[in-house]
């Protein structure tokens, strides 16, 4: 489907100087986004006889993107040909502006339920979500447990290094952590230098091999090689588990911390698992 005819308007939407340029154009992909969007087009066309707010990307002469509405019609000369009559509206400016509407509904999304530093989940989303995982394993009689950890001695970190070479540190264990882990656990930002890890689906003897990978990876990563130094750091482990230790969030939560505070107070860098209800 060829241009017959257009009007200066939709010329210098196309980025065209003269009417001429477009109608001369032989190959009529050549002033659409996407082949498919004009297959498409078409095909709605012949389906209902007319565009009604029709969104359309076209190709601008210099290469870029453009969106028009169309309004139109499938009509037919005199002897049978078929040609198409319409009007064009440039939309570039109110597609971009939905489009960066959505981008930052989307990026609001993200940072209400994720730390700004770790990117990893923050506290808000951890009672949010935890008591809905309570509810999907109680239904299911299905286990979860929970890994709370805690940076050993990390306050000798900030003192050697700073606060930024610090929270540095923490952004690159938060990726370690992330890339032990496999949808549906994750991980959680809970505050300063502690981490939750909650495990969908994990009974207690797997907790314990999973944080003893994350708390093996930790210490064999040597962190801030990029900037020049070799930050080996360690942590504690406290684990916790659903429906075995405790069928509440607040109490699982509790339950894991001590169980780290308990590693802390045996030594540090290590891991330790709450040993169930009396």
């Amino acid at each position: 489907m060829l241009f017959r005819s257009l009007n200066p308007a939709y010329t210098r939407i196309l980025g065209y100087d003269t009417p001429e340029e477009v109608t001369a154009i032989e190959d009529p992909d050549t002033y659409y986004w996407d082949p498919e969007d004009r297959t498409a087009m078409i095909r709605h066309l012949k389906e209902k006889g007319f565009l009604t707010h029709y969104e359309l990307r076209i190709r601008r002469r210099d290469g870029s993107m453009a969106w028009v509405m169309l309004n139109s019609r499938l009509a037919a000369e005199e002897n049978g040909e078929p040609f198409v009559d319409g009007i064009a509206v440039d939309h570039t400016a109110r597609k971009l502006a939905e489009e960066e509407l959505r981008r930052s509904r989307e990026k609001f999304r993200h940072q209400a339920v994720h730390d700004n530093l770790t990117g990893l989940y923050n506290t808000r989303y951890l009672y949010q979500a935890l008591q809905k995982l309570v509810d999907i394993s109680t239904a299911r009689s299905e286990p979860f447990s929970l890994i709370f950890m805690d940076v050993d001695d990390f306050k000798r970190v900030v003192d050697t290094y700073g606060h930024l070479k610090g929270s540095q540190t923490l952004q690159e264990m938060a990726r370690t952590i992330q890339e032990t882990l496999e949808e549906p656990a994750y991980g959680v930002a809970y505050g300063g230098d502690e981490f939750v890890v909650v495990l969908p689906g994990y009974d207690k003897q797997a907790a314990l091999r999973k944080a003893g990978e994350i708390r093996t990876r930790i210490r064999e990563t040597s962190y801030l090689s990029g900037h020049g130094h070799d930050i080996r750091i360690r942590a504690s482990f406290g684990i916790a588990t659903f429906p075995e230790d405790a069928s509440d969030v607040n109490g699982l939560l509790a339950l894991a911390d001590q169980a780290m505070f308990d590693v802390k107070g045996g030594g540090k860098d290590a891991v330790r698992a709450t040993e169930g209800r009396n």
